[in-house]
């Protein structure tokens, strides 16, 4: 789940890094089973731009316990979080922060339950 909230899409614009969602859209569509899901304004804009990576489990599609990480305009983090994404992201059956990209280590935010998403038109 990424932010695209005024002050997240700002915070990009003043990085330069506002392609990065771009990317990670490319990422996501190019790993099997992975799903963006973007958001309007996740409310944590004390913690700058901020984004929410769960394993999706194929058979159930059930999303385990998401990892959320702050600071993602920066382009260090962009890039580490599309390569790990690309990657296969988190581990099945792992805490979701197992295996997290040194890049990403210190922007977690913490760990929690995956959002609960409606789907448009629903």
């Amino acid at each position: 789940m990424v932010c695209l909230g005024r002050r997240c899409s700002a915070l990009r614009a003043l990085a330069g890094t506002q392609g990065r969602v771009a990317e990670l859209q490319r990422a996501v569509g190019s790993t099997r089973g992975a799903v963006l899901v973007t958001a309007d304004c996740l409310g944590s804009c004390a913690l700058a731009a901020v984004a929410g990576v769960a394993h999706r489990d194929g058979a159930t599609g059930q999303a385990g316990l998401t990892v959320w990480l702050t600071g993602v305009h920066e382009e260090g983090r962009a890039d580490a979080l599309a390569d790990w994404i690309r990657s296969g992201g988190p581990e099945p059956a792992a805490e979701p922060d197992v295996g997290l990209p040194v890049a990403l280590v210190e922007a977690v935010a913490g760990l929690g339950r995956p959002p609960r998403v409606a789907r448009r038109g629903a």
